[in-house]
This record gives C-alpha cells, structure tokens and sequence, in this order.
C-alpha cells in the first residue's frame, strides 16, 4: 500500500440506501446502542457505513464485530479484490449484518481492516 489511507467516518445505521445513477448514500437510524430486554438477543439487520479518503488501488476490506468484554470476535464481513481508482474522491463501503445474536449486555465494536491491518474502531453498546 503505497498511500495510507485516513478514516472518515464508521457509522452504526439501521439501513443504507443507495440511490440509482448518483450512487448517493442515504443513511436511516444511526445509533450507538442497541436495548434488549432479553438475552440472548437477535438484532435483525444492520447497516455499517465507512468512508476512507487517500486511498487508491485494489484493497481487501474487513469488518469484525468484536465483543470487548469476552475479548473475542463475533463476525467477519469481507470485500475482497476492491479497486479504488481516484484518490482524490471518498471510499465509501456499506456492510450489511442480518441476525446478530448477543450473548450479553455489554460493550461490542466494529473493527475496519484493510488488507489485514486495523484502520479504525466503533464502539457501541449493547443495554438491558
């Protein structure tokens, strides 16, 4: 990797739209914490929006769900051979999560790599 590649943003939504032609990006619900009343808990779907700037060339992306408390990782979504072709305009990456079950209230993140190396965290919580 020849650039080094600066994090925007990471955010935690309920859905991303895309719109058709402008490929614009509409996020619904943001949030940074999720109530359940029970546990374990399913959280039906969620979206996580990333933008990257300073950065061209074909990457692997990879977004882990990591449970802080129990020091473990819970999920791994992966864009793999992703071409970037114009540094100066933003990356934008959308990850869609469906069925994500919580063992527990407590503290969780997502993590962004790319091509294996840690780029940014979001911390989000999970209350009862």
């Amino acid at each position: 990797m020849h650039l080094k590649p600066i994090l925007k943003a990471i955010l935690l939504c309920d859905q991303t739209l895309v719109e058709e032609g402008t490929h614009k990006r509409t996020l619904i619900g943001i949030f940074d914490r999720i109530k359940s009343v029970k546990f374990p808990s399913s959280h039906p779907s969620m979206s996580i929006y990333v933008q990257f700037r300073e950065i061209e060339g074909t990457f692997d992306f990879s977004l882990e769900l990591f449970d802080l408390n129990e020091g473990k990782s819970m999920h791994r979504a992966m864009i793999q051979g992703y071409t970037v072709k114009d540094r100066s305009r933003d990356c934008e990456l959308v990850f869609n999560i469906f069925s994500v079950k919580f063992e527990h209230a407590g503290e969780y993140e997502f993590r962004i790599f790319v091509n294996d190396t840690v780029f940014g965290q979001k911390s989000f919580k999970i209350l009862n």
